[in-house]
């Protein structure tokens, strides 16, 4: 029998696996209220979202245990694919809101059914050339930059006043500080506890200053309710997501090679390479289960290596017991419902170190070439001309045919197929590599 899997008593198991469950806590709290605000969702729809979310990363965790990589690993909401969502909701007309998110559940799914072939066929490595530092570097630096405006204007307040909010600045700085310190100070599982014991200190602090709006507190109906299939509608397809949608599943490979290789560092475990097609074939099946029950994209954390190396937890049964607790907490609509009073504010503070982080993976991938006058003119024509997209008038493209609209309003997607295209078919270069993500 295999150190994994050896027997241990049960209430053992059950409270190493309460420390997996909050752990993955961690991980799932903001997702839907940010996300949900950028929708406009009501407190109702925010809820059910975090019901769903609650359950799908409990599943997705279990999917890759039984028929995935078969690694403690937990899974968990995308920072790139929630920037996805948070950006296309931000950028979206209201009254076209309802519609987007069915497009984004169609994108999930077909994302997903690409990325499980993938997982399938001996050609990943060769799709993952296709991202190359340039590529992957520009990505994330766009990706971030037109997600930086929502981002301060709820720190400062303004998303909530209308105007500069003494008080909302103040707390989410304060959250901000001590997210900081502990990710700078500290070291193992306290350390990617940062963002929880961040959010804790932030809501109450709302609570104290008496900054909680009561309109946004959700009733729930019952006690008990299962989540729902296709909760945003029928799915409907749209180019332009569905490409966003296969772009990223494509450069959030990395993150799952990365997570698998960093855990199996810290088990001491030899990894095969079958397991990383397979966490690959996992992964496509965990977005067509995001895409079904209508939640942000889910992936392989890599912080799981960092809480199995502080706990000293490598065996599968209490992570089993973990994601049971969490996938069983989605059928409860006043967990959901509580943990959806969140408020906004602290939910982006909480997220402004990880997504700064993000920008900064960005400049290390350039950081990580030679500045060669071909470099530089490849990143350099990029960025101009997708953030220069951004600051265009969502008017400008009235008469551009519907099914394009998406593509060439997006600043994202512009300057990343700009950039495909100048780094491989204008500008080839002869090295073509990918470092892995953490």
């Amino acid at each position: 029998m295999t150190e994994l899997n050896k027997k241990e008593s049960g209430w053992l198991s059950g409270i190493q696996g309460i420390q997996w469950a909050v752990f993955m806590l961690t991980n799932i709290i903001a997702v839907p209220v940010v996300v949900g605000a950028a929708f406009q969702m009501s407190p109702a729809e925010i809820s059910t979202f975090m019901e769903r979310m609650l359950f799908v990363s409990g599943a997705a965790t279990l999917v890759q245990i039984y028929f995935g990589h078969r690694l403690p690993v937990i899974e968990g909401a995308a920072g790139m694919w929630w920037a996805i969502f948070i950006l296309l909701g931000t950028m979206s007309a209201p009254g076209n809101r309802g519609l987007l998110l069915q497009q984004l559940e169609m994108g999930l799914m077909i994302a997903g059914i690409f990325l499980g072939v993938l997982g399938l066929l001996p050609v990943v490595e060769k799709v993952r050339n296709l991202f190359t530092p340039i590529v992957t570097g520009v990505y994330l630096i766009l990706l971030v930059s037109q997600l930086s405006g929502s981002f301060f204007q709820s720190i400062l307040g303004i998303t909530a006043t209308g105007h500069l909010d003494g008080k909302i600045t103040l707390i989410c700085l304060i959250e901000i500080i001590i997210i900081l310190i502990i990710s700078l100070k500290f070291e193992g599982i306290l350390k990617s506890m940062g963002p929880l014991i961040g959010i804790v200190v932030g809501w109450l602090l709302f609570h104290f200053f008496g900054l909680i709006h009561q309109g946004n507190v959700y009733e729930p109906s019952g006690w008990f309710k299962l989540p729902q299939l296709l909760a945003w509608g029928t799915p409907e397809f749209d180019v332009g997501i569905v490409l966003t949608s296969i772009i990223t599943s494509v450069v959030l490979i990395s993150n799952v090679i990365a997570s698998i290789l960093v855990v199996g560092i810290a088990l001491e475990k030899q990894v095969q390479p079958k397991q990383y097609q397979k966490g690959i074939f996992g992964n496509g099946l965990n977005l067509i289960v995001s895409g079904l029950f209508s939640v942000v994209g889910v992936v392989p954390l890599s912080v799981s290596a960092g809480f199995i190396g502080t706990t000293g937890i490598k065996k599968m049964r209490p992570i089993i017991v973990g994601a049971v607790l969490i996938m069983a907490a989605g059928f409860f609509p006043y967990i959901g419902g509580f943990l959806a009073t969140l408020p906004l504010e602290v939910a982006y503070a909480s997220l402004f170190i990880p997504f700064s982080q993000m920008m900064g993976f960005g400049i290390r991938d350039l950081m990580s070439i030679g500045p060669t006058t071909r470099n530089l003119l490849v990143i350099g024509l990029s960025l101009m001309v997708g953030i220069g997209m951004m600051f265009l008038p969502a008017e400008a493209f009235a008469s551009v045919a519907p099914w394009l609209r998406n593509i060439v309003s997006n600043g994202l997607l512009v300057g990343l197929i700009l950039c495909l295209l100048l780094e491989h078919v204008i500008f080839p270069s002869k090295k073509s590599s990918l470092p892995a993500k953490q």
